[in-house]
């Protein structure tokens, strides 16, 4: 199989999730041998890719499976109501994924992807916003050769848990909400985690220096 990309050395973080598991498959579909993190005891079984239990409160236990990787994808995310708290939130959404960043700065790896969100705001009186925003700036302090930041709308596809009000955007949104966000609020529009997946591939380590991808970027594949 052709390998189109340099990808072959990669890590995902959070590869059982929706955006995660969509960027598994794509990795796969173009030929590349994938590490993928994960917190889940069941493991998923794919061709290419080796499955990796971790425990995100000892980074140090699985910081050396970062060595001679080039690439590495944070599509770490839970809910208050999953995580139980607040302090649980910030701590996968904040800690974790910091915790990851670090790693692969230290072993020089030279491209980073983060997931985070539309809005994303490090000021912003919305709790969840505020703590993608703090992640952002947090990653952004760490030197890599290229960061690529991805700020979705909605996520549209299907999840393993119930996540009621989002289900319901799902069905809202792309037919009733999306058609009337033009110009410079099409940023606010829903995405397929498929078509998200896509441009996180195609585009990790093609440009150097740190920059946002919103919508209309997710569909500019390198």
């Amino acid at each position: 199989m052709e390998i189109k990309n340099d990808l072959s050395d990669s890590i995902v973080a959070g590869s059982t999730g929706l955006v995660g598991s969509e960027l598994v498959k794509e990795l796969v579909s173009l030929g590349h041998v994938v590490t993928a993190l994960t917190r889940r005891k069941t493991i998923p079984t794919l061709e290419q890719v080796e499955y990796k239990f971790v425990d995100y409160e000892k980074p140090s236990s699985f910081e050396h499976l970062f060595q001679n990787k080039k690439h590495v994808f944070i599509c770490l995310g839970t809910t208050i109501k999953k995580a139980g708290s607040k302090e649980n939130f910030r701590r996968v959404d904040i800690d974790y994924s910091f915790d990851i960043a670090k790693i692969a700065s230290k072993f020089n790896v030279p491209n980073l992807s983060l997931v985070t969100s539309i809005g994303a705001d490090s000021t912003s009186k919305n709790f969840y916003l505020q703590c993608k925003g703090e992640i952002e700036n947090k990653i952004l302090t760490l030197d890599f050769e290229s960061v690529s930041i991805y700020q979705p709308g909605l996520l549209i596809g299907a999840r393993s848990e119930k996540r009621i009000a989002e289900s319901l955007g799902q069905r809202i949104q792309p037919f009733f909400i999306d058609p009337l966000l033009q110009g410079s609020l099409k940023k606010f529009r829903s995405i397929k985690a498929t078509y998200l997946a896509k441009s996180i591939a195609s585009n990790s380590g093609k440009k150097s220096g740190k920059r946002y991808l919103t919508f209309e970027d997710f569909f500019v594949l390198s």
